[in-house]
C-alpha cells in the first residue's frame, strides 16, 4: 500500500507542470520551444540517477532510499513557487528528476521480495495503478486549486501531501516481509537459483540481447507518450481543442483514471495466461505488443477526428493502451534476470526507456513552435509518436524471444548472451 501512495504522489509531481503550463508559460514568457526545454529537463539526470542509484536497491536498505528520495521531492515542490526564471524552474525539474530516477527500480527490487514470480505483473500493476490512480484524482482538484488560488499552490498543496507520506513512512514503512515475520521471496528464489549477483563489468553484455534491447524500446515508446500526456496534453485541450471548466479536467484526468484500470487488467489477464501455459511469450509479449499497436492507432485518429467528444474519446484510450508495456515489462525483465541483479536490469531499463521522455517534449515544442499553426505543430508531433509506436510495438511482438528457463544464467566469471 505504501508503494501504490508513493507512486500516485510521485507521477502527480511529474505532471503538475503540465497543469501549470498556460498560466506559467505566460508569467514567464516562455516560447513553446522553451516549454519543452522544461519538460524535458526532468529527465537530464533521472536516467543517471535510475542507473546508478537503482542497482543499489539490490542491496541497500530500500526504506531508508525512499526517505533520502523523499526529502528531495518535497524540497522541490517547496522551493518552485518561487522560481522566477527559465533557468530556476530548469533546474527544480532537474533536480527532481534525479530525486525520482532510483524510485522504480527501488519499487522492484522490494516487489520482489513480497511476490512470488507468477504474481510479478499483478504487483508492478498494482504500483502503476497508484501512478495512473493519482493524477486521475488529483487532477482535477489541482486544476481547480489553480484557477482559484494561482499556479505556486499546486506545488504547495503536494508539498504537503508528500511530508505526511513520509511521516508514515517512517514510522510503519517495512522493507521486507521477514519484517513482520514473513518469508520473503527473493530470500527463496535465492536459494532454490544457481544465480550470482555479479559486478556491472559482467553484467552489461546482457544488456545487448535482442530480447532487452527491443523491450526497451517498446519502454521507451510509453514514456515518450507519458511525457507528453504530462507536458503538452494539458495545453492542447486548452489551446487548440479549447477546453474549459469540466471538459478540461475530464480531459485531463480520464486518460490517468483508464490507465489506471487498464494496468491492473491487463496485469491480471497476464499472470493468469502465465499461471496457465507458464509461456511468457503467451502471456506477456503478445499482449504489450498488441496493446501497443493498438495504442498507436488510437493516439492517430484522436488528433486526426475533429469531434471533441470522439477525440477526446481516443485520447483516453491510447495512453492506457501504451503503458500497459510498463506493468508487463518489468516482469518481463524479473523472467530475464536473476532476483540478485534485477535491480541493475530494471535500473538501466528505467533509464534507458525514459530517453523517450526526455526528447518528447522538446520534438513536440519546435514542431509547435515552427510550424504554421500551433494546431499543425500538435497534429505533426501527435502523428510521428503514432508511427514511432505502431513500427515499435510490431517490432517488438515479433522479434523477443526468451529463452525457456526461468531466469538468465549470469555465471560469475563468464559472459553469455541472455
Amino acid at each position: 500500500m505504501f508503494l501504490v501512495f508513493i507512486a500516485m504522489i510521485n507521477q502527480i509531481d511529474k505532471i503538475i507542470i503540465g497543469l501549470v503550463s498556460v498560466p506559467l508559460m505566460e508569467e514567464l514568457s516562455l516560447s513553446p520551444s522553451q516549454w519543452g526545454l522544461v519538460g524535458s529537463s526532468f529527465y537530464l539526470f533521472f536516467t543517471l540517477t535510475s542507473i546508478f542509484l537503482g542497482g543499489m536497491a539490490d542491496s541497500k536498505n530500500a526504506k531508508k532510499m525512499f526517505i533520502w528520495m523523499s526529502l528531495i521531492w518535497l524540497t522541490v515542490q517547496f522551493t518552485t513557487p518561487f522560481v522566477s526564471s527559465l533557468s530556476l524552474l530548469v533546474l527544480t525539474r532537474i533536480v527532481l528528476g534525479a530525486g525520482e530516477g532510483p524510485a522504480a527500480p527501488t519499487v522492484t527490487a522490494m516487489l520482489g521480495k513480497w511476490f512470488p514470480k507468477e504474481r510479478h505483473g499483478i504487483g508492478y500493476a498494482a504500483v502503476l495503478f497508484g501512478t495512473m490512480m493519482g493524477p486521475a484524482i488529483a487532477a482535477p482538484l489541482l486544476i481547480s486549486l489553480i484557477n482559484q488560488y494561482g499556479w505556486r499552490s499546486a506545488f504547495v498543496a503536494m508539498g504537503i501531501v508528500g511530508l505526511i507520506w513520509v511521516a508514515f513512512w517512517l514510522f510503519y514503512g517495512k522493507e521486507s516481509p521477514q519484517e513482520i515475520g514473513l518469508p520473503s521471496f527473493d530470500q527463496e528464489e535465492k536459494h532454490s537459483s544457481t544465480l550470482s549477483k555479479v559486478p556491472w563489468r559482467q553484467f552489461l553484455p546482457h544488456l545487448f540481447s535482442k530480447n532487452f534491447i527491443f523491450t526497451t524500446l517498446c519502454g521507451g515508446c510509453a514514456y515518450w507518450l507519458v511525457a507528453l500526456q504530462g507536458v503538452w496534453f494539458p495545453a492542447y485541450f486548452s489551446t487548440v481543442k479549447h477546453f474549459d471548466g469540466s471538459t478540461l479536467k475530464l480531459a485531463v484526468s480520464l486518460p490517468f483514471l483508464f490507465a489506471a484500470i487498464s494496468q491492473i487488467g491487463f496485469a491480471m489477464i497476464s499472470d493468469r495466461l502465465y499461471r496457465k501455459t507458464g509461456d511468457i511469450r503467451k502471456a506477456r509479449i503478445n499482449l504489450a505488443g498488441f496493446m501497443m499497436v493498438l495504442s498507436a492507432i488510437c493516439l492517430y485518429l484522436g488528433s486526426a477526428i475533429n469531434s471533441s467528444a470522439i477525440s477526446m474519446l481516443f485520447f483516453t484510450l491510447a495512453p492506457g493502451f501504451g503503458m500497459v508495456v510498463l506493468s508487463i515489462g518489468p516482469a518481463i525483465l524479473m523472467e530475464l534476470f536473476s532476483p540478485q541483479n534485477i535491480g541493475k536490469a530494471q535500473g538501466v531499463f528505467i533509464a534507458l526507456s525514459n530517453t523517450g521522455s526526455m526528447i518528447a517534449p522538446l520534438v513536440f515544442g519546435y514542431l509547435i513552435q515552427y510550424a504554421a499553426t500551433e494546431a499543425i505543430g500538435y497534429r505533426y508531433g501527435f502523428q510521428i509518436t503514432s508511427l514511432m509506436m505502431f513500427v515499435t510495438g510490431l517490432l517488438f511482438w515479433m522479434s523477443v524471444r526468451p529463452i525457456k528457463q526461468s531466469h538468465t544464467t549470469i555465471p560469475s566469471e563468464k559472459q553469455i548472451s541472455v
